[in-house]
């Protein structure tokens, strides 16, 4: 028994979890309470709380597929690099790989059950490529395709079925191996994919029940990944949400500006037809005229002078949201 504990333990990489504490901001707390129920794992559904409020809203935005495909893409986490090891589980090397494998997001959401990739570099700079996946030809049948191909040296471009896969020498890496030649496999997966995995293995939970602070927790096998994740992920929640309200005022500018125009042709119509009136009903006076003449031109400055302030506010709005130091600012 014992001895099938530490093999279990010997072969088995360990899970780390990254938590996280996340604001969702809630514009009324009275009318949006703070739900007390707590939530369960996210493979087991997606009802989070069992009341709907704004704050569910945000949570659930937060989880979104959407977003997390976006994070899945931005830091190629649909590329697993492992070092095959003679005892004991592979190693993932996450940001300490020396051989860095790219392909592009839009054809690595068109695999099916992914590419394995079986890789060696040289001490002599030559680099080795076997292949195993499978994909679906242009008549709708299903081929497993095996193949190896060799490179000189590296950079190198591999072109296969399902579209192309670059390898690079990462030079902040230092190969340790007695030999000086590197053996690694690497596995490549739809995006898609890889974002639900990572959704089954999120949580989030309010923090307490007097609270809009949610605690979020992602379960990864390499502590430095999981941390990158949570930090994309809340940084891409706070970046849409502000792209939102950036979007809201520039609309509300937009709008501001349309009526202003409106009002100052309303305003000229309005005394063309005072003046046609009184011409043609035989009311001019020029003393009277001269007066109320400079009456509304009076009141006309004034406008004049409103609609200016509204205008330069407006443009004032619209320059600071296209200002990029603003990009992630609250209007």
């Amino acid at each position: 028994c014992c001895i099938g504990m530490f093999l279990f333990i010997f072969y088995t990489a360990p899970v780390y979890k990254t938590k996280a504490s996340v604001l969702i901001n809630v514009s009324d707390q009275n009318r949006y309470p703070v739900p007390s129920a707590e939530t369960t794992g996210m493979g087991q559904g997606i009802g989070l709380f069992s009341m709907t409020s704004n704050f569910d809203n945000e949570v659930q935005i937060l989880l979104s597929k959407t977003l997390i495909h976006k994070v899945v893409c931005d830091l190629n986490l649909y590329t697993d690099i492992r070092e095959e090891r003679m005892w004991g589980y592979d190693v993932t090397l996450y940001k300490n790989t020396p051989i860095q494998v790219y392909m592009t997001p839009q054809e690595a959401d068109r695999l099916g059950e992914g590419i394995e990739l079986r890789l060696t570099y040289l001490k002599d700079g030559r680099f080795y490529v076997k292949s195993e996946y499978t994909y679906v030809d242009k008549y709708g049948e299903e081929r497993e395709v095996e193949e190896e191909k060799a490179f000189d040296s590296l950079p190198a471009i591999y072109t296969t079925a399902v579209g192309a896969i670059s390898f690079t020498r990462n030079d902040s890496v230092e190969i340790l191996t007695e030999d000086g030649n590197v053996r690694l496999v690497a596995f490549i997966s739809a995006p898609l994919d890889v974002a639900n995995d990572y959704f089954d293995d999120m949580e989030i939970k309010p923090a307490s029940k007097t609270t809009t602070i949610a605690q979020l927790t992602v379960k990864n096998r390499v502590k430095e990944r999981g941390v990158d994740f949570v930090n994309y992920l809340i940084n891409y929640y706070n970046k849409d949400a502000n792209d939102e309200k950036n979007e809201v005022a520039q609309k509300s500018a937009e709008f501001i500006e349309e009526r202003l125009v409106i009002i100052n042709q309303e305003l000229s119509q309005t005394e063309s037809q005072l003046v046609d009136f009184k011409q043609s009903s035989g009311l001019t006076n020029l003393t009277n005229d001269t007066q109320l003449a400079l009456e509304e031109n009076s009141r006309y400055e004034q406008q004049r002078i409103a609609n200016a302030t509204q205008i330069r506010l407006v443009n004032f709005l619209k320059s600071y949201i296209e200002n990029p130091d603003n990009f992630f600012e609250i209007i």
